[in-house]
């Protein structure tokens, strides 16, 4: 392995994990420290193909530091459990985040949309009040989208997945809002404790040093367990994640699988509440900032290229032209254009910039030179790197939505587009998270121009903020009603 060490500057880890994927050129794989842990970083996209899908019972697992007892919700989540419970917790899951039952949910996205152009054509007509985050200047809107987005994600999982209807532009200080900015509020105390867990974990976990704060998990945590009894109480059902994890814990929710693989995967009697609340958290904690991410980045591109933002409109008019005015399912699957930006902008600007695999048993890595691998192991998958390489994308810092058309996505190798992971370890919600953002694009971009303005940040300089990619300055833009 070839060992590496960060620069004394200070450096974002987007720009560390760019530039030890450079370093490491001409090399399937090379290895760096954690601190004091040595990790291997996978380069070479077969090397990620054997690590992730076709060797995947060597590397069933993540690295994860989360314990039951210390954070109770957040260690029964899909994304922390391992080995056989992890199995076992999928193959339940998987019936709720099918198409079919995310289409279910598409209404209840689309209210959230509306409720969040409604606000936006308010503040328009009325200047918004002294203190909020959009300005009005002239004929335009001035306004921090990243607290737009956050809003909306808000209330997008609010409804989706505990089926609480929340109008977080009305109510900025609603509780459920609150909550979402507590956790993801990385301060120096947070990130002590994280490095804490890096350094120490058994210590940590030994102090009962929480990440997440109690406040949240304890709400969240009422949160389900009373809608959950109150639906019991009431037979109340309503179509969203909250009603589908319910019944993935009966056992009644099916799926396009045969009666016979519904047999197989009927883990229900090892499910119980706390891990519907788990479930839950997970959904919120991923739902809440990556999805609010993804549509600032995608925001800001179209506001800097026109064209590309002119091209997106025609489309979206088209469509609603052929779908009578209205944005339905149907409506948004169709649009091409939308879906060819949405997924350039998931490659300059991955929710995950690094992805991990744990090693659970003996494995030798075959390449040049092999190393053989042993239980505990930890690989990195360099997703920003893979991202940014011109081996894979020509002049990979230009946003080209065509390189994802028709003709072309298919010259794309799969393993160096990882947006959502890799294998049977990747996103299970990636079919909502698109829908999500697709939806909340067409809804804006019917009714406003995005345009670049004094406070916009020029040149993009890409930071870390807590657990995902931000930019330096945030995401300041003007809007204007296209129909004036």
């Amino acid at each position: 392995m070839r060992p590496a060490i960060c620069s004394k500057n200070k450096e974002h880890f987007p720009d560390y994990i760019l530039r030890m994927y450079r370093q490491l050129e001409d090399h399937p794989y090379g290895g760096v420290f954690s601190f004091m842990q040595p990790v291997i970083i996978l380069r070479d996209p077969e090397l990620i193909q054997r690590v992730t899908v076709k060797d995947f019972d060597h590397f069933t697992d993540h690295r994860s530091f989360f314990d039951e007892a210390t954070e109770p919700l957040w260690g029964k989540s899909l994304f922390n459990l391992s080995d056989e419970r992890w199995r076992n917790m999928r193959s339940i899951l998987n019936p709720a985040f099918t198409s079919s039952k995310t289409e279910a949910m598409f209404g209840l996205v689309s209210q959230c949309c509306q409720q969040m152009v409604e606000f936006l054509e308010q503040c328009y007509q009325q200047p918004p009040e002294q203190g909020c985050f959009i300005q009005r200047d002239f004929e335009m809107l001035v306004l921090e989208l990243k607290e737009l987005y956050a809003r909306y994600t808000n209330d997008v999982i609010a409804r989706t997945a505990f089926g609480i209807e929340i109008d977080s532009f009305k109510n900025p200080t609603n509780e459920f809002y609150m909550m979402g900015q507590k956790a993801f509020k990385i301060g120096h105390l947070r990130m002590m404790k994280y490095f804490g867990y890096l350094i120490s974990p058994k210590l940590m976990q030994l102090l009962g040093v929480n990440i997440i704060p109690k406040k949240v998990t304890d709400f969240l945590r009422s949160t389900i367990y009373e809608t959950v009894l109150t639906r019991e109480k009431e037979d109340i059902v309503k179509p969203d994640m909250l009603q589908l994890l319910t019944q993935a814990m009966k056992g009644v929710l099916t799926d396009e699988t045969s009666s016979e693989e519904r047999k197989k995967t009927d883990k229900s009697n090892e499910m119980d509440m706390d891990d519907i609340g788990a479930q839950a958290l997970m959904f919120f904690l991923a739902g809440f900032e990556t999805t609010s991410t993804l549509l600032c980045f995608a925001s800001h591109q179209l506001a800097v290229h026109p064209d590309i933002q002119n091209k997106l409109q025609e489309e979206i008019d088209a469509t609603l032209q052929q779908h009578g005015g209205k944005i339905t399912h149907e409506a948004v699957h169709s649009m091409k254009y939308l879906d060819m930006v949405v997924s350039e902008t998931l490659r300059m600007f991955p929710p995950s910039v690094v992805a991990d695999r744990l090693c659970v048993k003996p494995y030798c890595l075959e390449a040049d030179p092999p190393v053989e691998l042993k239980p505990g192991d930890t690989m990195f998958i360099p997703i920003y790197g893979l991202h940014h390489d011109p081996e894979h994308y020509s002049n990979p810092e230009r946003f080209d939505p065509e390189r994802f058309s028709d003709e072309k996505r298919q010259n794309i190798n799969p393993f160096a587009y990882l947006p959502f992971g890799s294998g049977p370890r990747s996103c299970i919600g990636k079919l909502f998270a698109l829908m999500e953002s697709k939806l909340a694009l067409a809804y804006l971009l019917s009714r406003f121009n995005l345009s670049v303005v004094p406070k916009t940040p020029m040149p993009l300089k890409i930071i870390q903020t807590g657990f995902n990619i931000s930019v330096k300055g945030g995401f300041w833009f003007g809007l204007q009603p296209r129909n004036s």
